[in-house]
């Protein structure tokens, strides 16, 4: 059984904790508050950039929207503090469908991001953001072929191949092909 988070909950709660309304978050994060109420209501995802805006207005992280305590208080094991199971992973949501993760550490809270992504045939993108402050990226190509710009620098990755690069470069990745295509990518600190 895979588990996605509730991002729009997890923002919600946090807001009327602080006692936020919901335009004041959204004239702090400097989006609408129309944003604000689909993601409250699980209507959109947003993007990675939008969740960080709303992370630092509600004083948290973006690993934290991740994170589900409640799971972690019903966890039976010492075993699922250190295992991830692969039909325990956890979908991370984005709005782009043809952009999946999943994953593959029990949660957001050590020195590392470690997730399976597939990228669907197609998959494009205008966005070339950065992911993190500092750290390291590195991907590693399972299947198919991935395109890369880290900068103004293009490089296509084939399966079996890695990259290391710093995230705080904006870069993006896409799969031009007519197959689907997955890595696995290691960031420190984590981004999400």
């Amino acid at each position: 059984m895979q588990e996605d988070f509730h991002i729009g909950e997890k923002i919600k709660r946090l807001r009327i904790a602080k006692g936020i309304s919901t335009k004041d978050l959204a004239k702090k994060a400097n989006i609408t508050a129309g944003m604000i109420s689909q993601l409250e209501r699980g209507s959109t995802q947003g993007s990675v950039e939008t969740l960080r805006k709303i992370a630092k207005v509600l004083n948290t992280t973006l690993a934290s929207l991740f994170e589900n305590k409640d799971d972690l208080k019903t966890q039976n094991s010492y075993e699922s503090f250190h295992i991830v199971r692969k039909w325990q992973r956890r979908k991370i949501s984005f709005p782009d469908p043809l952009y999946k993760c999943e994953m593959l550490t029990p949660d957001l809270q050590g020195d590392i991001e470690f997730v399976l992504v597939e990228l669907e045939a197609g998959r494009t993108t205008n966005d070339i953001l950065p992911h993190t402050k500092g750290g390291e990226e590195c991907d590693f190509v399972l299947s198919g072929t991935i395109e890369m710009q880290i900068g103004g620098l293009n490089y296509t990755l084939y399966e079996g191949d890695s990259i290391r690069f710093n995230p705080e470069i904006p870069h993006k990745i896409e799969n031009r092909s007519d197959k689907k295509a997955s890595y696995i990518s290691a960031i420190t600190p984590p981004s999400f």
